[in-house]
């Protein structure tokens, strides 16, 4: 006789599992190219996303699903254990339904994402010669100082300011006619 798996979320016991569906998803970049052809050249994994249906009941069942929407809550990562053991896992969503049908329980709908994360990653640089490595020079507070013009940003200033005298004696001309 076989055993029927223990459906466990993190450390929640899970009576009843109706189903779990994990979903795993790539995403294949497509290129066009003359003729309107198009051309895929990259592959990439997305997270896999995880949907468990099913059943918590007992005189502790509101507090198993107050467990559950806590680790949410707090953004933990999880672990989900029955036929196949699945980690780090953030849960994204819960439906619960309390209806007359589960004396003594509610059931459940939990969607959950797997959380990969980056580590930082240091590497010592021995044996550079002092010539090549790079030091910083000491930096000293010198006020607000006013910048150096360029030649282009002077003759631009020489424009306006023939186009700006042009303009005032056009005006006083109109006005005197």
């Amino acid at each position: 006789m076989a055993i029927a798996p223990v459906a466990v979320l993190e450390d929640v016991l899970l009576d009843v599992v109706e189903a779990d569906n994990p979903s795993r998803t790539y995403d294949v970049t497509d290129k066009a190219v003359e003729g309107g052809a198009n051309i895929s050249d990259h592959m990439h994994e997305r997270p896999t996303t995880l949907t468990i249906s099913g059943v918590i009941v007992g005189a502790d069942a509101s507090t198993r699903l107050s467990r559950i929407i806590r680790y949410q809550t707090n953004r933990q990562l999880v672990s989900y254990t029955n036929r196949v053991i699945h980690t780090n896992m953030a849960i994204t969503n819960i439906d619960t339904n309390h209806g007359r049908k589960i004396a003594n329980g509610l059931s459940f709908r939990i969607r959950m994402k797997h959380v990969r994360r980056a580590a930082p990653m240091f590497a010592e640089i021995t044996g550079v010669p002092p010539s090549v490595a790079t030091k910083a020079a000491h930096t000293q507070h010198a006020g607000t100082q006013q910048l150096a013009q360029t030649d282009k940003q002077a003759n631009n200033k020489e424009a306006d300011a023939r186009l700006a005298y042009k303009s005032r004696n056009w005006a006083e001309a109109s006005i005197s006619e």
